[in-house]
């Protein structure tokens, strides 16, 4: 037996002197979470497909000079079973029933309504007003925004600045650029349903997608369900809803990407950059068939560091100077569309910084076609004292 592990979500914590990591799974396949010891969380972690139980102990024994036993891990796999953590037939069985009922409801339903924000629309509509309302209206509508896709009770303000530049837009769809968290199995994911929220329905531009999927020539929706609880293309919805309420709905294209900084070297039969240049060059046919008609959002975070990423330090001012001069470097490229630049910065910074919104900025620019951006804001969110901060900003593009 040669056990995969799956990718979760893991966040430590200490009780009683004993420190523990909480597995989230970020598509939450089960209903309730596991923690487990830190050792098990170590043991999960080398659990890559590869190696048999007997390595995993054996390796484990000797790296850290202790005696887990067979037992031991298989009394760990059957935890990680029960939780479905563990890529095998159980697993695979629950996903397709979760995809096949996610398949089967004719819209995409909100999904962090009342968590990341509230259920009621008067009170949602109150709540945006007041992040929108902080920012005048420019006198032009831009051709591309980036806004963040953080909480919006720690962005709200940032997205506000990003869509309050929308105002005036005359745009009948909107290709939202997001982050597909937990989309694995492809680098991008699209979607045919039309996505409802406390503020109303958005339908997908449906023409849009069934030309995009002809000009790439490959089905595009084959990972659709990593749309089903994805933040990062539902916050943009929400603001396009608000903005342009009382008017004819606008439509959207959402679009989920995930590729590392290191495409350009990949070769893999979906995570290539011909693959990649190609939906690219598609989209770009599709905007161009609009005529002035389409607006694009990328919705992207930036920075992930400190102790809640992986990482053994907290983040001092020092740490967080830093990060921002990247940051604001990072943006700078991107403002001036400057790609080779921008993924040679990556390639350098990212093991550090763990910027997500990549694949997002990087199809952004090509997009872009030469348009400058102005940035309007951008902050940090600093976590506990000083243990992780998370960097997120908002710019416009003419």
């Amino acid at each position: 037996m040669k056990p995969l592990a799956r990718y979760v979500e893991p966040v430590a914590f200490e009780h009683e002197g004993v420190r523990y990591v909480n597995l989230r799974d970020p598509l939450h396949f089960s209903d309730s979470s596991l923690s487990v010891s830190f050792p098990a969380y170590i043991l999960m972690t080398m659990m890559d497909g590869e190696k048999t139980l007997d390595k995993i102990c054996a390796d484990f024994n000797s790296n850290f000079n202790a005696s887990i036993s067979l037992d031991d891990l298989q009394g760990l796999l059957t935890q990680l079973d029960k939780h479905f953590l563990l890529v095998n037939e159980n697993f695979m069985e629950k996903r397709q029933r979760f995809t096949d009922d996610f398949a089967a409801i004719p819209v995409r339903q909100a999904a962090l309504a009342g968590q990341s924000y509230p259920k009621d629309p008067q009170e949602l509509s109150t709540l945006l007003d007041g992040y929108l309302e902080r920012t005048p209206p420019k006198d032009t509508a831009p051709f591309a925004i980036i806004a963040p896709h953080i909480d919006l009770r720690v962005g709200g303000e940032s997205f506000g600045a990003a869509f309050s530049s929308l105002r005036q837009s005359t745009a009948g769809t909107f290709v939202i650029l997001a982050i597909g968290h937990t989309l694995d199995g492809d680098f991008f994911a699209c979607i045919d349903k039309d996505f409802e929220t406390p503020l109303g329905t958005s339908p997908v531009d449906r023409e849009f997608l069934s030309g995009l999927e002809a000009d790439f020539g490959e089905p595009i929706y084959r990972h659709m369900y990593a749309h089903k609880d994805e933040h990062s293309a539902e916050f943009q919805v929400l603001f396009l809803q608000k903005i342009f309420q009382g008017q004819p709905p606008r439509k959207i294209v959402p679009i989920l990407l995930s590729f590392p900084e290191i495409i350009e070297e990949v070769q893999h039969p979906q995570y290539n950059i011909a693959r990649v240049r190609k939906f690219v060059e598609a989209l770009r046919k599709g905007i161009q068939k609009l005529n002035g008609g389409a607006c694009l959002i990328a919705g992207v975070d930036l920075s992930h560091v400190g102790r809640r990423f992986g990482q053994e330090d907290g983040v001092d001012k020092e740490r967080l100077a830093e990060v921002e001069t990247d940051d604001r470097k990072l943006l700078k490229l991107v403002g001036e569309g400057k790609k080779k630049e921008f993924v040679n910065f990556m390639k350098k910074k990212n093991r550090a910084n763990n910027i997500c919104g990549y694949p997002a900025l990087y199809v952004l620019i090509d997009l872009l076609e030469g348009r400058n951006g102005e940035l309007l804001d951008y902050r940090q969110s600093v976590e506990g004292e000083n243990d992780s901060m998370v960097s997120f900003a908002s710019m416009v593009f003419k």
